[in-house]
């Protein structure tokens, strides 16, 4: 039988991971939107374009999606302002929601640099 420790998340994480779960929840359902919506009666070439320009801003915001999930994960890890910073600027760029719990990390974080 193994002993395993959890890791206990802290209040910050927790905002985070809710935050999460719901950008990702949005970001699959403008997806599926996207994508299954039909041609509005423009050319095939409007189409392929408009297309491309769907899959480019899905592949951003799923990557955003993923370097969130690290973000947060790690996020008091060492006491580092790295990750809480992670969590702003990805803030600014798209999901405004992650700037919660990255100013919350920062606070959080700030007492262990002493």
């Amino acid at each position: 039988m193994q002993n395993k420790t959890k890791h206990k998340l802290s209040a910050a994480q927790i905002c985070g991971w809710i935050i999460w779960w719901l950008v990702t929840i949005v970001i699959i359902g403008v997806i599926i939107i996207l994508f299954t919506r039909s041609a509005d009666g423009a050319g095939a070439s409007t189409t392929f374009q408009y297309k491309l320009i769907d899959i480019f801003f899905s592949l951003l915001y799923v990557t955003q999606q993923i370097i969130a999930f690290f973000a947060i994960k790690l996020l008091h890890k060492n006491g580092s302002y790295l990750w809480p910073i992670v969590l702003i600027v990805l803030a600014f760029l798209g999901s405004f929601l992650y700037i919660v719990p990255g100013i919350w990390g920062l606070i959080v974080n700030h007492p262990q640099k002493r």
